[in-house]
């Protein structure tokens, strides 16, 4: 996690949107909110991907996010 974005691993092969699906509801776990919460925004084929997160401030998801990663 970073100003650059946020790395999320998956275990799911980068096929027919997996990969994409089981980053969007781990994203949707880490912040507490419901997967349709989380949506893809932009890089649908891509490496980088822009999610999209309703009913959270950015703040709120930075506070979510920076607690995810700091859990054992």
């Amino acid at each position: 996690a970073g100003e650059g974005g946020l790395v999320i691993r998956v275990a799911a092969a980068p096929e027919k949107g997996r990969a994409t699906e089981e980053a969007r509801r781990g994203l949707a776990a880490a912040l507490g909110v419901p997967p349709a919460s989380v949506s893809l925004r932009s890089g649908k084929t891509a490496r980088r991907k822009i999610f999209e997160v309703t009913g959270l401030d950015a703040a709120s998801v930075r506070e979510s996010l920076l607690a995810a990663v700091r859990r054992p």
